[in-house]
């Protein structure tokens, strides 16, 4: 029995439940069940739209890294993986 096999006979939890519809983390049968239950909650109304403006404020508010840092951070990402390394510098070396 999967995660969602009986998604619909977990406890009404709307916090949980919009954060997950949010994030896009269900399932096409789960999402189809809890947008027709939306239709009659408020609570968990209430709880989508918190979660849509909490997601949209902190998009909003990320800061690009400088330039300069990114050029470091691609070179260096560059030069691990032409030099056949992990992409992972390693702490013990000079």
């Amino acid at each position: 029995m999967t995660r969602w096999t009986r998604w619909w006979l977990r406890t009404h939890d709307p916090e949980r439940n919009a954060a997950e519809y949010v994030t896009g983390e269900l399932p096409r049968r789960a999402r189809r069940w809890f947008e027709a239950h939306l239709l009659g909650c408020d609570e968990c109304w209430q709880e989508v739209l918190l979660g849509r403006l909490g997601r949209r404020l902190a998009e909003e508010t990320r800061e690009q890294a400088p330039a300069r840092l990114r050029d470091r951070v691609r070179a260096a990402v560059q030069l691990a993986s032409s030099a056949g390394g992990t992409g992972v510098p390693d702490p013990s070396s000079p």
